[in-house]
């Protein structure tokens, strides 16, 4: 039930804040500075100790002089052993090779897939090493053990040991085993098998013949003997189960526990036969389980206490009688616990409404703990049929049972469950965005809803609650669906570029759409997604509507957004941008444009501007010029005739984009796909222009002659070997006739493609040599090299990653390092392209070689610098490890001094291993990174200028140089800013701030004339005029002039406003207000008194009505804000009296009709005032320890900008760009 405010002198009591704590309702994210904590890699095998499935695999053994069968019988290449092993060869598919040494020892190798590698070897051992035979006497019910299931454990020993074992069948009364084979495996085979025997001599096997109905006793309660038994001795117990017709007791195990165990058993088999006598009693088949109780406990429990046996009647049959079994002076006792157990519980029932369930069980089954609160002494059951089942004792069944009842009928009498129709593919409208409408109802009409589940596919919602609520809720859901059946959807194709506009900042423009067209929804495609629709739906009469609106703001958008590109080349980006984004920012201010520079790693050099057209060709053109001053860039037209433009632009510029790369990054650009133009023009450094026009006239030529196209495909990776060392290989190819050869970009979608353009015979020519490369590529060869033992962990290392990026570097060769049981520690394997082959082994053999020439050298660096070096987890460490192939290794922090060394302390020290040139070049590096200090004297005053806005400025100086920079705190009055950070850094930040010092200066002058200042006097009530609706009128003035307003604020009563800025500038915009004022004073101003009914009328939807008739007279209107007195006063303004009487003369009119209209209307309705339910007292919510409730004038709460420790690291600049900016 709902909770109810207690009510005092007939008012709500004013609830009591409530108090909430900021630091702990509201707690810190925990720092993103925080260090990560590295997961530790699963450990991978080695790299001998697994083969891919299905790949060839190769053994070695050697047959001793003296082992082998056929040394010596014949001569010559053929020999019988060569035959022997070319058949095994033949039958297992596998190759074998023979190498027969000096002193008569046998070299066997064999390769193949593994399994058939295992049979050849197996096969090859039995036909030419020597064989023996022994013979083993074991006894004849052993053999079984021998054998095994279907004769797998024989033909595991067989296999196991490379012999044949011949085994008596069970028919021959023989217990010699005989073994045939190599004398090795012979011996294990027989030491097997004595092993085997041995074993099953120590057990032994008793079976025990005893009647099923002292079976229990046997057991003992819970199993409580048996498993004693079965403890104490380690043996096993076989007691046959109730269904099957076997009364044998099975004992194994070591013949001495299995003997006591059958001598306990035989004794309480004999004792029971003796004394044992039965007594049978009928009890109801529904109490049984009681008397079994959980898992039996309850003849368990029976038997421990009274020793007397329990039988119950099968599950399958409809016998009631229960049969007890023991000593007859116990069986009185054990069957007044068999009838306590079967009357101590009792079921009961009752039938409930399905939907009644959920109400009746409460949140967390709170609801029913308080109408049972014995819970724990009945068990209640909730059927999916809507029955109730109860079970317990019987008191406590009866009071459970009526508690639910009595509250199932106080549920029927004020609570109802309603179905309404909905076909399904309405069912999400229902719901809402989130479940917003569905929860809607829920909270209005406190009830449940339900909507059944997609997969159903069923068109009943079902609604529970209070009577009243369910009716109200059906009427809605019904309303709605009515209204979502009346709807239409229409998709509007607008490019995607401009959806974030139509959107506008927060949702703004979208939000007044919106509003204007209440009863449509716009639905957005997801920014993810290369989609340009959007769908509008809504009421019928209103999408269309909505459409047009929003077609006519895409096109206004579309307008102002015109995009456009122009080629600028990267390396004149940072003058283009200028310091601080200064360059950019102008030519975006001028021109009202919006520029977006690259990617820093894209290889695209075309700068974005946005805007409307007029202004993005304003603005191309100004970044046109300045690269023209920057460099000598040049621009040239030549003639190109159209009908050969479309064979040079096809495959997506493809040949252009190779035309650029090849001439030094030039921009050419082609006339429109439909002109008839002729000229193309170069832009671009003048010799490189030169050198593209020549190539595109020769292209173009060639192009109306004999030309063609071909490609050929390859492997990426493939592409390096085919250009080869500095493009070598390619240039030869072309240099040797007219032939452009171009290789796919990273863009492409096709990385294989390599595409020929040229005369049809250098094309074939230039093919066929490629395809040749290709060729060659393409074969597969295994090469082996040696390398020592100790260089094999570095190649390992870091789960093998050395390995794998010489792998990758070239043709993803296979490189086979020996595992550690290998014989031969030093052979390596290289398998794959012949060229990728080669490459892999140069590559290992130049580390090995570096790796031999290794030296580790010490660099003193002060403990104190380290943990700079090591910043943004220690990336220039790793920069310069990986550009001299070296190793750099810092002290632990831990670490004590080390022997012999008196100079300087071990945590100084920086270790370098590597060879011994590049060690010399890293620890130069090192050295560099350094950080130092220095200190440059700034006026105080000229701090919160180097700092800037937030921090901004001097944020952007440290980001740039990677440095260091503490500003003193105000208080401490002093001049003096460090600089941490490199030599380099700190001079070229030095030079920075030098340069803010001077701009500094050079804006001190100007500030001082910008803070001239005036007062005027201005009425009040004029204010509100010079202010202007949203402080438009106030804000124009402000951009006009370039001065500062100040107007009073809140309660202040004055007519003086301040006027700031340049005095020419400052006396315009006083002049300006105070002609606003007499313009103001010599309106003429009329009252009319105006049914307060027809205001609405009058102002109309969104105040249209109005703003017309504003417009139609010349006039001003002002309606009453209150509803209190002088609610129905209107006054109208306007310049012309008789302007100003013709619409006071309208709106009577108006106020007329809509009187009359209203009395037609009403009269006949009678009027009814309802008494408005009194609001509830808002709660009220008291915060302390908040960031607002901090004093700002702490220095600890609100620190300066850039007092940070000098010895911290330095911030660390993402980049010279970083992603695409937009400035």
């Amino acid at each position: 039930m709902d909770s109810e405010t207690p009510i005092v002198n007939g008012n709500a009591s004013e609830p009591a804040a409530q108090v909430m704590d900021y630091t702990l309702d509201f707690p810190a994210l925990e720092s993103s500075g925080a260090p990560a904590v590295a997961r530790p890699l699963p450990p991978r095998p080695a790299a001998s100790g697994w083969a891919r499935p299905g790949a060839d695999v190769k053994t070695k053994f050697v047959l001793e002089a003296d082992e082998r069968s056929l040394k010596g019988k014949s001569f010559g290449p053929n020999t019988d052993e060569q035959q022997r092993a070319g058949k095994v060869s033949k039958e297992t598919g596998t190759r074998i090779e023979l190498s027969e040494a000096r002193d008569g020892t046998l070299t066997v190798i064999i390769s193949g897939p593994k399994a058939k590698v295992d049979e050849a070897r197996a096969k090859v051992i039995r036909e030419l090493q020597t064989q023996a035979t022994r013979e083993v006497v074991i006894p004849k019910e052993f053999h079984r053990m021998l054998i095994g299931k279907a004769g797998d454990t024989l033909k595991a020993l067989e296999a196991e040991t490379n012999t044949h074992i011949n085994i008596p069948n069970r028919d021959v009364a023989s217990d010699v085993i005989k073994i045939t084979g190599p004398r090795e495996g012979m011996e294990r085979a027989a030491a097997h098998i004595q092993r085997v025997a041995a074993e099953q001599a120590k057990l032994a096997t008793e079976h025990i013949a005893a009647a099923r109905i002292y079976y229990p006793w046997v057991r003992g309660p819970n199993n409580e003997l048996i498993d004693d038994l079965t403890s104490r001795f380690s043996i096993k117990i076989n007691i046959p189960p109730p269904v099957s017709n076997n009364e044998i007791i099975s004992i194994t195990g070591e013949r001495e526990g299995v003997l006591t165990a059958a001598a306990k058993i035989r004794a309480i088999v004999a004792e029971k036969e003796v004394i044992a006598k039965s007594l049978t009693v009928s009890i109801n088949r529904a109490q049984h389980r009681y008397i079994i109780g959980k898992q039996r406990s309850g003849i368990a429990e029976i038997l421990r206490s009274t020793g007397i046996s329990v039988e119950m009647p099968e599950v399958d049959t409809a016998s009631d009688v229960i049969t007890l079994r023991g000593d007859p002076a116990r069986l009185g006792d054990a069957l007044t616990q068999v009838y306590a157990r079967a009357s101590s519980t009792i079921t009961a029932q009752s039938k409930v409404p399905l939907w009644m369930h959920r109400l009746l069980i409460g949140p967390k089954g709170a609801t029913l703990s308080a109408l049972v609160p014995n819970r724990a002494k009945v068990d209640i059951d909730f059927d999916d049929s809507g029955d109730i089942f109860y079970e317990g004792a019987p008191e406590e069944v009866s009071a459970a049972k009526a508690a639910i009842e009595a509250e199932v009928a106080r549920l029927t009498k004020e609570c109802a469950m309603e179905t309404v129709k909905v076909h399904p593919t309405l069912h999400r409208h229902v719901i809402g965005r989130g479940g917003a409408l569905v929860s809607k109802l829920k909270d209005e009409h406190g009830v449940t809803i339900n909507i059944p589940d997609e997969a159903t596919n069923s068109d009943e919602i079902s609604v529970e609650g209070k009577k009243e609520g369910v009716k109200k809720a059906i009427e809605e859901i019904k309303a709605l669906v009515a209204k979502i059946e009346n709807e239409k959807s229409k998709d509007l194709i607008i490019e995607q570029r401009l959806h974030k506009l139509i959107i506008g900042q927060g949702g703004k423009a979208i939000n007044e759409l919106r509003k204007q067209f209440p009863s449509v929804n716009f639905s957005f495609p997801d920014v993810n997604k290369k989609s340009d629709i959007i769908n509008v739906r809504g009421d019928r009469k209103e999408v269309d509507d909505a459409a047009k609106a929003l077609q006519k703001i895409a096109k206004d958008l579309a307008e102002s957004n015109f995009q456009d590109s122009v080629p600028i080349f990267k390396e004149f980006y940072k003058h283009i941008v200028g310091k601080g984004g200064s360059n950019i920012k102008k030519i975006r201010e001028e021109t009202s444009t919006r520029i977006d520079l690259p990617d820093e790693n894209s290889e695209e050099e075309r700068i974005a501007v946005t805007g409307k057209k007029e202004n993005v060709e304003k603005a191309i053109a100004l970044l046109q010029k300045m690269q023209s001053e920057l460099a000598s860039v040049v621009t040239v037209e030549i003639e190109i005739p159209v009908k050969v433009q479309a064979r040079m632009i096809g495959g997506g510029r493809r040949v252009l984009f190779d035309i650029e790369k090849e001439c030094g990054g030039v921009y050419i650009k082609f006339p429109a796909e439909k002109s008839e133009s002729t000229k193309v023009t170069i832009n671009g450094p003048k010799e490189d222009v030169e050198k593209a026009q020549k190539v595109l006239l020769d292209l173009a030529k060639d192009r109306e002659a004999n030309f063609a196209e071909d490609t050929v495909k390859a492997k990426p990776e493939f592409h390096r070997f085919i250009i080869g060392k500095g493009g070598a290989r390619i240039n030869k190819i072309k240099s040797a006739g007219n032939v452009r050869i171009m290789f796919p970009r990273q863009a492409d979608a096709d990385q294989e493609s390599i595409h020929l353009l040229g005369t049809k015979d250098e094309v074939v020519r230039a093919k066929a040599e490629l395809e040749a490369i290709i060729k060659q590529l393409n074969e597969t060869v295994e090469l082996k090299m040696e390398v020592n033992a100790k260089y094999h962990v570095h190649f390992k290392r870091v789960g093998a990653q050395l390995l794998k990026e010489i792998q990758d570097q070239n043709g993803n060769v296979v490189i086979s390092f020996p595992g550690k049981a290998a014989e031969d520690q030093r052979t390596v394997t290289i398998k794959g392209i012949k060229q990728c082959c080669e490459s892999a082994k140069a590559r290992i053999e130049e580390i090995v070689d570096d790796m031999d020439h290794q030296v580790t050298i010490n660099v003193e660096i002060p403990a104190v610098h380290h943990r700079v070096l090591l910043s943004n987890r220690g990336q220039r460490v790793q920069e310069i490890q990986s550009r001299h192939n070296v190793r750099i290794r810092f002290p632990r922090r831990d670490a004590g001094p080390a022997e012999g060394e008196e100079a300087a302390p071990a945590e100084d020290q920086v270790a370098i291993s590597g060879r011994d040139s590049a060690c010399e070049k890293a620890a130069e590096d090192l050295k560099a990174l350094v950080p130092i200090s220095k200190v440059i004297e700034v006026p105080i005053d000229a701090h919160r200028f180097l700092i800037g806005r937030g921090g901004e400025t001097i944020r952007k100086i440290m980001q740039d140089n990677d440095v260091s920079i503490n500003v003193p705190k105000d208080e401490a009055q002093s001049e003096e800013i460090t600089v941490s950070g490199t030599v380099e850094a700190v001079d070229a930040t030095l030079e920075d701030i030098r340069a803010k010092l001077k701009e500094y200066e050079e804006q001190a002058e100007d500030r001082k004339l910008r803070q001239w200042s005036m007062t005027i006097n201005v009425p009040t009530e004029y204010h509100q005029k010079i202010i202007g609706i949203k402080g438009v009128t106030v804000n124009e003035l402000r951009k006009k002039h370039d001065v500062n307003i100040s107007l009073p604020k809140g309660e202040e009563r004055t007519d003086e406003i301040v006027i700031q800025g340049y005095e020419d500038k400052a006396r315009a915009c006083a002049a300006e207000i105070e002609a606003m004022v007499e313009a103001i004073r010599s309106l003429i101003v009329s009252e009319v008194v105006l049914d307060v009914r027809c205001h609405p009328r009058i102002i109309g939807a969104r105040g249209k009505n109005v703003r017309k008739i504003m417009e139609d007279f010349g006039v001003e209107i002002k309606f009453p804000r209150s509803e209190g007195e002088g609610a129905d006063l209107v006054t109208v303004s306007g310049k012309e009296e008789n302007a100003v009487l013709d619409c006071v003369d309208y709106l009577k009119n108006l106020e007329e009709d809509f009187l009359a209209e209203y009395s037609e209307r009403n009269q006949f309705i009678s009027h009814r005032v309802q008494e408005q339910p009194k609001p509830a007292a808002a709660s009220k919510v008291e915060i302390r320890g908040a960031p607002w409730q901090l004093d700002i004038s702490s220095s600890a709460e609100f620190p300066d900008m850039g007092a940070a420790n000098p010895s911290a690291a330095p911030v660390v600049a993402a980049g010279a760009w970083g992603a695409a900016r937009r400035f």
